[in-house]
C-alpha cells in the first residue's frame, strides 16, 4: 500500500535532518512510500538543507507560516498514497515503525487511523493517546484536579495513563506528533481545517470517525521517539501559540459541540483562572493565572470572529 510520509517543518532544521534520515531507514524496504516536507516559511535554512541533503524528497517552500493543518494540507495534495503518515519535524521514526503502522492498517478495515508508541529521547513512556475535550474535563483539568487526584476519576484525565496505553486498544484520539490515516476518510472530513493553525487539530479529524462508527487505535509495537515541544517552541507557551491554544480550542468546541458549548468552556476557564489570579495577588505570590485569562479571552473572542465568517453565528 502506497504512503505518503508529510512532515510540517518550522525552523527546526537540525531536528528534521535526523527526522528525515530515520524516515529513509524507515521507508527503505516499503514499496510505495516517499516523504513531502512543507516548510512553512522557516527562516533557519531548513528547506534548502532539505533539498541538499535528501535530494528524493519532495520540498514545497511556502512563503508564509500557514500553520500545522494548513501546510499538511499542501503535502496531502502534492501526493497520491492511499495512506498518509503524518509526522512531526522534531519526531524519529524507529526501526520497523513504518511497516507496523501500514501492516496495523490494512489488517484493521475498521480502523481510519492509528497511532505508535512514542518515546522522550532518553526512551521512556510519552503520552499519545488522549480523550476528546469537552465541557466537564475541561473544567476538571483546568481547575487542577487531575493534578490532585492522579489516580482516581481517570474518564476525566485528557491523557491515557502508560496502563491505559494498551495495544490494538481502540482510543478517541492519537498524538498530531505521528499518526497514520487512510487518505480516504480524510478526505470524506476536509482534511485539515485551515481556520485551524496550531492545536486540536486530532479532535476536529478524528471526532468524525466515532460518530461514523469508525475506530482509531494504538500500535506500540510502532516507536517513535518525539523531541516533546520543539516544533511548537516548548512547553512554556509563548504568546502566539498560547493564543492558537485557546482559540483552536473554543472553535473546536464551537464546530463540533455549538456555540453554547464553547461559550461555557470559555466562561468556565475565565472564572477559574480569575480567581486563582486574584487568591495569588492577595498572598503576594507569583502566578501565570493573569496571563492565562487574557489569552483565553483572546482566543475565545478569535474563534467567534471564524465563527461568525463561516456561519453567521455569534
Amino acid at each position: 500500500m502506497s504512503v505518503d510520509v508529510i512532515i510540517a517543518s518550522y525552523n527546526t532544521r537540525e531536528l528534521l535532518r535526523a527526522c528525515l534520515a530515520s524516515v529513509e531507514r524507515a521507508a527503505g524496504g516499503l514499496e510505495g512510500a516517499r516523504a513531502i516536507v512543507v516548510d512553512n516559511a522557516s527562516a533557519d535554512g531548513s528547506a534548502e538543507m532539505v533539498r541538499a541533503a535528501f535530494p528524493r524528497v519532495a520540498v514545497i517552500a511556502l512563503e508564509e507560516n500557514l500553520g500545522f493543518g494548513p501546510a499538511n494540507n499542501r503535502g496531502m495534495h502534492a501526493g497520491d498514497g492511499a495512506h498518509l503518515l503524518f509526522l512531526n519535524s522534531d519526531a524519529e521514526l524507529k526501526d520497523g515503525a513504518l511497516r507496523a503502522l501500514v501492516e496495523f492498517l490494512d489488517a484493521h478495515p475498521n480502523c481510519v487511523a492509528v497511532g505508535p508508541r512514542l518515546e522522550y529521547p532518553d526512551g521512556r513512556f510519552q503520552p499519545s493517546c488522549r480523550r476528546f475535550p469537552a465541557l466537564l474535563n475541561t473544567i476538571w483539568n483546568t481547575a487542577g484536579l487531575q493534578t490532585r487526584f492522579p489516580n482516581r476519576f481517570r474518564s476525566l484525565h485528557t491523557w491515557l495513563s502508560e496502563s491505559e496505553h494498551v495495544a490494538g486498544a481502540k482510543v478517541e484520539m492519537v498524538s498530531g506528533a505521528c499518526f497514520l490515516v487512510r487518505r480516504d476518510y480524510l478526505e470524506s472530513v476536509g482534511g485539515f481545517d485551515e481556520n485551524i493553525f496550531l492545536y486540536e487539530e486530532e479532535m476536529d479529524i478524528l471526532l468524525p470517525a466515532r460518530r461514523r462508527g469508525l475506530d482509531v487505535c494504538y500500535c506500540p509495537s510502532a516507536r517513535v521517539v518525539h523531541h516533546h515541544g520543539a516544533s511548537s517552541g516548548g512547553q512554556d507557551l509563548g504568546d502566539v501559540p498560547l493564543f492558537h491554544l485557546y482559540r483552536s480550542k473554543y472553535y473546536a468546541f464551537g464546530k463540533h459541540y455549538g456555540p453554547f458549548a464553547a461559550w461555557a468552556a470559555f466562561a468556565a476557564e475565565h472564572a477559574i483562572f480569575t480567581a486563582s489570579a486574584r487568591r495569588h495577588a492577595r498572598r503576594g505570590l507569583p502566578s501565570t493565572a493573569a496571563r492565562l485569562a487574557e489569552y483565553c479571552a483572546k482566543g475565545y473572542a478569535a474563534s467567534r470572529e471564524v465563527r461568525r465568517a463561516r456561519h453567521g453565528q455569534t
